[in-house]
């Protein structure tokens, strides 16, 4: 690429890069979800003519199915209140990071994001236009903060895979360096995770209800060309029979290496993946990032030697 020292130019040129190609997942996750539903739907109406030929009585599964979603909801908003309550004072287990800085390597340094933008392939979001919708920011120092926070709930009895809610989301997180020499180079962004989930699930042997939340972390690196992904899940949980509901604050350092060149610019990313799957109603899924003083995601630093 031209003027490959030009941190402005080459700054325009990563940042619009990763827009693109979020925005490109983005609408076709959105695609995929809409053939998938239409898919179930089809199949749902086949598996129903074939219970009714056996001689279960399908309305009345339904009746009952709906009765206990309706509880299931008076349940599900007495959770989720509380977990709000939870979040609007800070956690207090915050870890000194000028603490951690001082047992780095003498050579190390420690970088600040220059640039962050979240993106979500929700669907509720994309009816007026058919875009991804996509937020960026720019900062100028420190902090790295994001608020955000996804939410899926499920419908109707789940048979053949109906009634399904979900959704991605990410966030990017961008740090720029510039090598003294060529060599592998240790670079460990530091992940911090300040926020709740919900988990509610209820499956029945007349139904298929599930629920599921994953949190996941990235880094990749960019220097002439993308080096490659390393990823780690840092909180998976879901089942077909689950209600948990807990606090996740918790800090990770990821470790990656990669071999750059001294003297030209490269660029990290680090990203947080945000997950939420329910299917069935009555099922519900939540990661919340965002509610109150307590909850947000980071990505404060990013450690390189």
């Amino acid at each position: 690429m031209e003027n490959k020292n030009n941190l402005t130019e080459l700054h325009k040129y990563i940042t619009n890069q990763i827009i693109e190609e979020r925005t490109r997942e983005m609408a076709e996750a959105i695609a995929q979800k809409r053939t998938e539903a239409k898919l179930a739907e089809e199949n749902y109406h086949k598996d129903i003519k074939a219970m009714e030929a056996a001689g279960i009585k399908v309305a009345n599964m339904e009746a009952l199915d709906v009765e206990l979603s309706a509880d299931a909801d008076v349940e599900l908003k007495v959770i989720e209140d509380k977990m709000i309550e939870l979040s609007q004072e800070p956690s207090g287990d915050t870890i000194g990071l000028d603490i951690e800085k001082a047992f780095l390597p003498q050579d190390a340094l420690v970088l600040s994001p220059a640039w962050v933008a979240d993106f979500s392939d929700d669907d509720a979001q994309d009816k007026l236009t058919g875009a991804s919708v996509i937020t960026t920011q720019t900062l100028l120092s420190g902090g790295g903060c994001k608020d955000k926070y996804v939410w899926a709930k499920g419908g109707g009895s789940g048979i053949a895979g109906t009634g399904v809610g979900k959704i991605q989301a990410w966030v990017d997180f961008g740090f720029w360096f510039k090598p003294s020499i060529s060599k592998f180079y240790s670079i460990r962004p530091h992940f911090r995770f300040r926020g709740f989930y919900i988990v509610k699930a209820n499956d029945k042997w007349y139904n298929s209800k599930f629920a599921r939340v994953k949190v996941s972390a990235w880094t990749n690196v960019y220097q002439y060309n993308w080096k490659g992904w390393n990823n780690i899940d840092v909180l998976n949980v879901g089942d077909d029979n689950i209600n948990v509901n807990r606090r996740f604050d918790a800090d990770r350092n990821m470790y990656t290496s990669y071999l750059l060149g001294g003297g030209d610019w490269a660029y990290i990313r680090c990203t947080i993946g945000l997950y939420a799957y329910a299917k069935g109603s009555g099922s519900y899924a939540k990661l919340d990032f965002a509610t109150g003083v307590a909850n947000y995601l980071c990505v404060p630093y990013c450690y390189v030697y």
